[in-house]
């Protein structure tokens, strides 16, 4: 007998979400239908009202796995990365420009190279951080510890098509992140802010700032 699934989705061109209703034998046999037209599946529940109360089951992880009405976990699936990106070498503007009538060229170098190995990264479970022209740094951020995005675009940023992306965080050792100068800034912070959501509504976190 099929069962009523309620499926979270996000159209990828839009990143528009939805709920859709399928009947179906599984909970994934729901989520192939709405891969099959073409949508992202964010997460699937059972429709409480299309089944009868069943005799409870053993307590267990609520984040594990089957059709438990929880948004799935990340954490169960292989970690995908939704965005990679460096910032533009037009942070470098007035650098280049100095090498000119000021400073030796072999820094203004110094600088487009340090500008091109530096990667940012988001992921479905972490934000992420490597830099380095000779020695490489990886630093990340769990995406259920960012507390806040801000979307910063100056005057020759908008001229540019280009924009900056702050991060707060209650990460530690860094609380503060700043994705600079990057293409398509808006969507950059909306995959942040979804993917934050997604870990957060299957971990059941919620942010507590006590002073």
């Amino acid at each position: 007998m099929s069962t009523r699934y309620i499926v979270h989705t996000q159209h990828p061109q839009t990143m528009v979400q939805e709920r859709k209703v399928f009947e179906a034998d599984s909970g994934e046999a729901a989520r192939g239908m709405a891969q099959a037209i073409g949508l992202e599946v964010l997460a699937v529940e059972i429709d409480a009202g299309s089944v009868a109360p069943a005799t409870p089951e053993p307590a267990g992880d609520p984040l594990g796995g089957g059709d438990t009405g929880a948004f799935e976990d990340p954490r169960d699936k292989p970690e995908r990365e939704d965005w990679q990106g460096s910032p533009s070498q037009w942070t470098n503007f007035w650098w280049y420009v100095l090498c000119v009538f000021v400073i030796p060229i072999p820094w203004a170098v110094w600088k487009l190279a340090v500008t091109a190995t530096t990667d940012y990264a988001v992921t479905t479970q972490r934000l992420t951080l490597r830099k380095g022209v000779f020695n490489r740094t990886l630093e990340e951020i769990e995406l259920y510890r960012i507390k806040d995005t801000t979307l910063t675009k100056s005057f020759w940023q908008r001229i540019l098509g280009l924009g900056s992306v702050v991060v707060e965080s209650s990460d530690a050792s860094m609380p503060r992140l700043v994705i600079p100068w990057v293409k398509d800034a808006e969507d950059v912070r909306q995959t942040i802010r979804q993917n934050v959501e997604a870990v957060r509504r299957a971990r059941g976190v919620r942010e507590l700032d006590v002073n």
